[in-house]
């Protein structure tokens, strides 16, 4: 006999179902915030004695390597790792927060947000706490060391070097980071292009001149390409895209965005350059006077 679990691989479990974790606790399923369609990954809101939390189909195969890895990292506040689980049916569950309903890698609907909403007109709304989750594809590289071969993270804030499929590390996500600050300061989703041109086979044809336009200058793009190879079949597709750049179409850089306050314009222009070499670390970023002030 299968477990519900391992049965809802085909069909999602419905509201009211009991799900027993490896701790012996009951979860009652409340309902589903998404569905995984073909990939059958997944993600429930449940509750137990009282509280809140997220129940998810992990990526088959990845039960063990998942939860050491999340295991090395329970002990930082600022990053949600699992607090029980279903073995048999490869199943994380994780506590609720309130980021857990917004269904917009890193990308914005990977940040948590626990909030409380003002008590009155006028009030601001009070952060609690704020999270980092889906550790799903998350991969631990040594510093100095280098991830080649995936194509990381979401189109719309992937770096140029994922898209390459070359030499990846904690820059990458650097990068990624900048573009969320964007769009949760400014409400600008820099590289968006139109649904058709983000699904298409050479999507990269419509992403990557936003990158070329935004976050390099001639040195720069050198040195993206050294870093990349001659070998790559995104050195001479960067090649090709930034030709079709001229007076009739030029390139707007971070430095000339009037939509970002200046600080945050300088800090976005320091954690986003084409080489991933060139970018400041999360440490130096933290460090710059746009999170460092008090209001």
């Amino acid at each position: 006999m299968l477990s519900a679990l391992t049965q809802s691989r085909q069909v999602p479990l419905t509201q009211g179902t009991s799900v027993k974790s490896d701790t012996g606790q009951t979860y009652r399923i409340e309902e589903l915030l998404t569905h995984g369609g073909k990939t059958a990954l997944h993600v429930y809101r449940a509750s137990a004695e009282g509280k809140q939390y997220v129940v998810k189909n992990m990526i088959p195969g990845e039960f063990d390597y998942q939860l050491d890895l999340q295991k090395s990292l329970s002990s930082y506040p600022n990053i949600r790792t699992v607090a029980d689980t279903v073995r048999e049916s490869e199943v994380f569950i994780y506590p609720f927060l309130r980021g857990d309903l917004l269904r917009f890698d890193i990308k914005p609907n990977n940040i948590l947000v626990d909030y409380t909403e003002p008590a009155t007109e006028g009030q601001e709304i009070i952060i609690n706490q704020v999270q980092i989750s889906d550790l799903d594809d998350t991969v631990i590289v040594p510093p100095g060391r280098w991830l080649r071969g995936p194509l990381c993270g979401n189109a719309m804030w992937r770096s140029a070097e994922s898209w390459a499929r070359s030499r990846q590390n904690q820059s990458s996500d650097v990068f990624s980071f900048a573009l969320v600050m964007v769009y949760v300061m400014a409400n600008q989703m820099v590289l968006r292009v139109p649904d058709d041109q983000l699904n298409a086979e050479d999507s990269w044809r419509h992403v990557l001149p936003l990158h070329l336009s935004y976050f390099t200058d001639v040195d720069d793009l050198e040195k993206f390409l050294e870093h990349i190879g001659e070998e790559n079949p995104y050195f001479q597709r960067m090649l090709e895209l930034v030709s079709t750049f001229g007076p009739e179409n030029p390139l707007r850089p971070v430095k000339r965005w009037g939509f970002l306050e200046p600080e945050l314009r300088d800090l976005v222009e320091k954690m986003t350059p084409l080489d991933p070499r060139r970018r400041i670390t999360s440490k130096e970023a933290l460090e710059h006077p746009w999170f460092t002030r008090t209001e």
